[in-house]
């Protein structure tokens, strides 16, 4: 993390997102998840091959369980399709929601806090970086037609129930997949041979060792205690404005009642 090379892509995806945000921010919402749903396609694409393939001695065809799309970035995958094939304003209107920061902040935590595997092969890396550049571009177009599109604290209280809902979610996923194979010795003592874990929306471990606030330093529960409240933190960061105009608002209607 932060060597060289991670710093050139970093500085790369930010110039890609800053050229994408110019030249795109004009294309209807319509566009904007036509144009996700191709990258998303190439993207999920290219993934699943390359792991198969350098995996294949391994699994032979399997895509290993680590590279579901599970996380809180690659998961937007679903959303994307039913932005496209599904006509509901109303569910069209909570995904955005829900997408608005967490497509921002966690890209933005993917391309600061890349997994190893990602800035190993050439084209392994160019899917990852270019996959997360695209979502934090489609948020900050969000952001840019935040006028257009009226955020409300309604989508703020979306967005935070989605984010929870998809967190416990994790949490059974997570546990599904779970492997422990056990032998049992002479005596009946059971001993454990092999453990295959995955840490989907990052519930079980932080994305990295050494993280100030997000480690395990004081144990499980305290690290998810942190990661809620940096999720809760994000979210509401991207809502402050409707936030506060909601505030002010009702502020503004007391004063009145009162003078009446």
């Amino acid at each position: 993390m932060f060597s060289t090379k991670h710093i050139l892509l970093i500085v790369a995806c930010a110039a890609v997102c800053t050229l994408m945000c110019v030249f795109l921010r004009k294309l209807s919402l319509k566009k904007w998840f036509r144009l996700l749903m191709y990258v998303g396609i190439v993207s999920e694409t290219i993934k699943v091959f390359y792991y198969i393939l350098d995996n294949e001695k391994i699994y032979g065809g399997y895509l290993p369980k680590t590279d579901l799309p599970f996380h809180l970035c690659s998961v937007q995958l679903i959303f994307i399709a039913l932005l496209n094939f599904t006509k509901s304003e109303k569910l069209h209107r909570a995904l955005m929601a829900f997408m608005l920061p967490t497509c921002l902040v966690g890209g933005f935590a993917a391309i600061l806090i890349p997994t190893s595997s990602s800035l190993n092969a050439p084209l392994i890396t160019f899917q990852y970086f270019t996959y997360h550049t695209v979502i934090v571009a489609y948020a900050i177009c969000l952001l840019l037609k935040s006028r257009e599109i009226g955020w409300t604290v309604k989508d703020y209280t979306t967005a935070l129930k989605m984010l929870a809902f998809m967190g416990f979610l994790a949490i059974y996923i997570n546990s599904m997949i779970y492997d422990v194979v056990e032998y049992t010795q002479e005596g009946g003592e059971k001993i454990v041979s092999y453990v295959s874990r995955v840490n989907f929306m990052y519930v079980v471990d932080p994305p990295k060792e050494g993280l100030p606030f997000l480690n395990k330093d004081h144990g499980w529960f305290v690290y998810f205690v942190h990661l809620a409240a940096t999720g809760i933190f994000a979210v509401t960061m991207c809502y402050i404005k409707p936030i506060i105009n909601a505030i002010r608002k009702k502020k503004d209607d007391g004063e009145k009642s009162e003078e009446e």
